[in-house]
Parts: structure tokens; C-alpha cells; sequence
């Protein structure tokens, strides 16, 4: 069976670091011209719809437009596509420029920058690396004003079960969420926290799940944050084990097998979908 470009499971981590696969990374800002700011890496570079892609970006001592110690100023409106990141190292501060509001980030802090919104990054040295997912489509909708603001920590009083329908195997409920951010500036945009363990909704008594998964609202690019996965394939056979700082990137329509092994598993998900949200 050939599985095209779009049909494919891409994998990595917050560890990736392959030779020569980093490069400078370089965008054109509406208001002030080429730029060249820190280096990226590329993990997942397109889904099934839309334009997707998530990867690695950092900065520090050496790297293309940083200063000798490694700090490094951004002037940045995320001009194609919004971005959804997770910090993984070092800190920054965030200012909104049309309003002056400051968000201060560290290791563990999730930001979502609406597409079109101009802000800056005040990075501190010696050095900050982040996980990103861009996500654009043709579909316009509202822009943003201000950046979505949280932390792979953030435990709510409230968490809601994840109810789903697969269309093989129809309704499912497994974990509980916390979203972040429900709206995209283009076509369907959700991320937010997911975690199952003991005494959760479609979890067993060990705090472990199995279930099936086409991805069904979208392609879902994920950032393992605690605990063990084991996901099959079953369109090819093929098993792939997970564990804190893997990335993991479906595509919507494949049909897999997740796995959270005991006692618990937690992870950041970001789904995207061409299609305009249903109202």
C-alpha cells in the first residue's frame, strides 16, 4: 500500500538536534523587511489540509541574529500562519505593540499568536528553545488582539471528558481536557492540555486506556508532557513507543490505536482543520 505524504505519522522530540538539520530561521515582516532570527528544525512539514507544520526553533550563542552572549530581540506578527508554541527552555518577555501588554514566558509556558498580530520577543540569555506548530488555511475569520496564555502545569478546578465519535467504532469518551484556544484566525484551530490516569473518564483501574483514533476533527500535532504511549499503525502495522518530549503528529482519517500506559499520561495537542468551525 503507498501512503502519501499527507496519510504519513511524523515523529521527533524536544531532544531532536540531528547534524547539519538545523537552518537560520527566515520570514519577511510586513512592517520592517526580511528577517533573520534563531534556527529552526522541521518535524512535521504538512498535513492534510490546510498549510501545517511543526518543528524546534531556538536561539543563543553563535546562532543567526542572536548577540554574543544570546540574547535576542524579535519583532514578530506571525505574517503566514498563527503559532502555537511551548517553551522548553531559557525565558522571554512578550509585548503586545498596539497595546503594550507584557507576557512574561519561561520553561513551560504555552503561548498561541493569533496570525497578523505584531509583538515582540525580549529572549534573555543564554539561550530559549520552543516547540511551534504554524497553522494557516484559505478561510479567513476575526483577527486576534492578544496573544492565548498558559502552562503545561495548569490544573483547572474543572476538566471536561473527551467525547468523540469514530466512524468505525461510533462514540468514545477517553481522558479529559482543558482547552486553551478554541478559534483560529483561519479555519479551525484547537489546542489545550489532555491527560487520562486513575478515576478518569474511559480510563481503567490502573489509569491506562486503549482506544481507536482517526484524528476526526483534524490533523492533531502533539508534545508528550508525562507518562509512556504506545500507538499502532493500523494501516501498516507499524508501532512506535512514546515518552515524555516526543512529538507526535497525526494525520485526521488514519486510523491508529493509542495506547496511555499506567498510572497516568498528559499531553499538549494542537488540532487543525481546513474546515471553518461548525456553529
Amino acid at each position: 500500500m503507498t501512503i502519501t505524504k499527507s496519510r504519513q505519522i511524523h515523529v521527533g522530540s524536544r531532544n531532536l538536534n540531528p547534524a547539519g538539520g538545523w537552518t537560520p530561521f527566515e520570514w519577511v515582516e510586513p512592517a520592517y523587511g526580511p528577517q533573520v532570527k534563531g534556527e529552526v528544525l522541521v518535524i512535521r512539514p504538512s498535513g492534510t489540509s490546510g498549510d501545517l507544520k511543526a518543528g524546534l526553533w531556538r536561539t543563543g550563542p553563535g546562532i543567526a541574529g542572536c548577540e554574543p552572549k544570546g540574547s535576542c530581540f524579535v519583532r514578530y506578527s506571525a505574517p503566514d500562519a498563527d503559532e502555537t508554541v511551548v517553551l522548553l527552555e531559557g525565558s522571554v518577555e512578550v509585548t503586545v505593540t498596539a497595546t503594550g501588554k507584557k507576557h512574561h514566558l519561561e520553561a513551560g509556558s504555552i503561548m498561541s499568536h493569533p496570525k497578523g498580530l505584531d509583538i515582540t520577543w525580549d529572549i534573555k540569555a543564554p539561550f530559549l528553545k520552543k516547540f511551534w506548530v504554524l497553522w494557516d488555511s484559505p478561510h479567513a475569520a476575526t483577527p486576534g488582539d492578544d496573544v492565548y496564555v498558559s502552562n503545561i502545569s495548569e490544573n483547572p478546578e474543572t476538566w471536561t471528558p473527551y467525547e468523540w465519535i469514530e466512524p468505525a467504532h461510533g462514540p468514545q469518551v477517553c481522558g479529559e481536557l482543558f482547552t486553551i484556544r478554541d478559534t483560529g484566525v483561519t479555519g479551525t484551530l484547537l489546542c489545550g492540555l489532555w491527560r487520562t490516569g486513575v478515576g478518569i473518564a474511559g480510563c481503567e483501574a490502573d489509569g491506562s486506556s486503549t482506544v481507536p483514533y482517526t484524528a476526526p476533527l483534524g490533523d492533531e500535532t502533539m508534545l508528550l508532557l508525562e507518562g509512556r504511549a504506545h500507538l499502532v499503525n493500523e494501516e501498516t502495522g507499524e508501532e512506535y513507543d512514546f515518552s515524555a518530549g516526543d512529538v507526535i503528529c497525526l494525520p485526521s482519517g488514519l486510523p491508529v490505536r493509542w495506547t496511555s500506559k499506567a498510572p497516568y499520561v498528559k499531553k499538549f495537542w494542537v488540532i487543525t482543520n481546513e474546515a471553518l468551525p461548525a456553529t
